[in-house]
């Protein structure tokens, strides 16, 4: 088997507002064989740098685009091509947006193994430890305190079990983020897990503030709300915080995650599979986090490619308690599938157990969003 071509697609809306929603535009990276089998991959970055990562020609032996290193390659040798992609961008990679781009390759080269073994990706991870996953509906905050409480109830209503209210207004007062979750809190009742994500840090003083204040309002965990490389910040943060801290959406590679949990005393991480190096590099993670008895709840903010294949990775844990689930009113999230995945009545989701990632464009939605800068 052979790659015969690496297609990395723009979709983009019709207008792209400058909020903290990463899929008003997204990546969709399909890798072609000679045999016809297709692989379906997505690169959680900004998609104009991950096309052009992705597209590079060659200028040296150590900066290379993806899809000239590939050309040729059997997909199915996904940890020889991991290493290949790693070496070959080292002079202008390591991290940041190339193992973006590295991420959403390797995720449709483990979609063309499934497809062609005729066996869904978990199988090929070990098998699955469960198949039914709670998720917990991930929104915006609005600018206004008050906003919250009917995203919350709106989504408590609909059968969700959890929600995150991130971004938006949260992060100007410490003392209007804590009344806001002690207003959520009252709307929803005892039985629903709340998370807040600050999006942007804060200064330390407020985060020690929001560990002490938020707990006493229940809530499952406060996500990043310092800078990932203040690893002392973190350290000093989690020994005092009695609310579960979190983070690593933006970093790449098993290094930092090893920093953040030796060094930061984080209890929960949340690397992003369509940043931090794909599925092989995720399985690295979750070694070094279960050897330290660290939860994994991975970050998943984007269309249903990179929530499949999530799905995929996470099924395959000992202990992973929730999916997050981008629960926004978005075309690109909604329509992308031809057949969609959706939380049932009690807010559930089950993995895909088609060969591959086990999901098929909709290549209307493809059509319609198609962006070419």
């Amino acid at each position: 088997m052979k790659i015969t071509d690496i297609e990395s697609v723009i979709l983009r809306l019709p207008v792209v507002k400058p909020i903290g929603d990463g899929c008003q535009t997204v990546l969709i990276i399909k890798v072609h064989t000679a045999e016809g089998i297709t692989g379906l991959g997505e690169c959680h970055a900004n998609p104009e740098v991950g096309k052009a990562i992705i597209d590079a020609r060659l200028h040296s032996i150590s900066s290379c685009g993806l899809k000239e290193l590939l050309i040729g390659e059997d997909p199915r040798d996904i940890n020889r091509l991991w290493d290949l992609m790693y070496r070959r961008t080292q002079s202008w990679g390591r991290r940041g947006a190339v193992m973006y781009a590295i991420s959403g390759v390797e995720m449709a080269l483990w979609d063309i193994l499934g497809k062609s073994l005729n066996a869904p990706v978990h199988r090929l991870l070990g098998g699955a430890r469960k198949m039914d996953f709670k998720v917990y509906a991930s929104d915006l905050a609005p600018d206004k305190p008050g906003g919250s409480v009917k995203i919350a109830t709106k989504h408590r209503r609909n059968g969700y079990q959890a929600v995150k209210i991130g971004w938006g207004g949260l992060g100007g007062d410490p003392r209007a983020d804590v009344k806001m979750a002690r207003d959520v809190r009252r709307a929803v009742g005892p039985d629903m897990d709340i998370m807040i994500d600050m999006g942007f840090p804060v200064p330390l003083s407020d985060a020690l503030y929001l560990g002490e204040a938020l707990a006493e309002h229940g809530v499952y965990f406060l996500e990043e709300p310092l800078h990932s490389d203040d690893l002392h910040g973190y350290r000093r943060l989690t020994e005092a915080s009695r609310t579960p801290i979190a983070t690593g959406e933006k970093d790449t590679t098993q290094y930092p995650f090893i920093d953040l949990m030796e060094r930061g005393g984080l209890r929960i991480v949340q690397p992003d599979l369509a940043r931090v190096g794909g599925i092989t590099e995720m399985m690295r993670i979750a070694t070094h986090a279960e050897a330290r008895g660290v939860r994994v709840i991975p970050h998943c903010w984007s269309t249903d490619i990179l929530v499949a294949a999530t799905l995929h990775f996470i099924s395959t844990l000992r202990d992973c308690p929730y999916l997050e689930f981008n629960a926004t009113d978005n075309p690109l999230r909604t329509q992308l599938l031809k057949e969609p995945i959706r939380p049932d009545k009690h807010g559930v989701v089950r993995v895909p157990d088609k060969p591959g990632l086990g999901i098929e464009l909709d290549e209307r939605t493809m059509k319609k969003y198609r962006f070419e800068p």
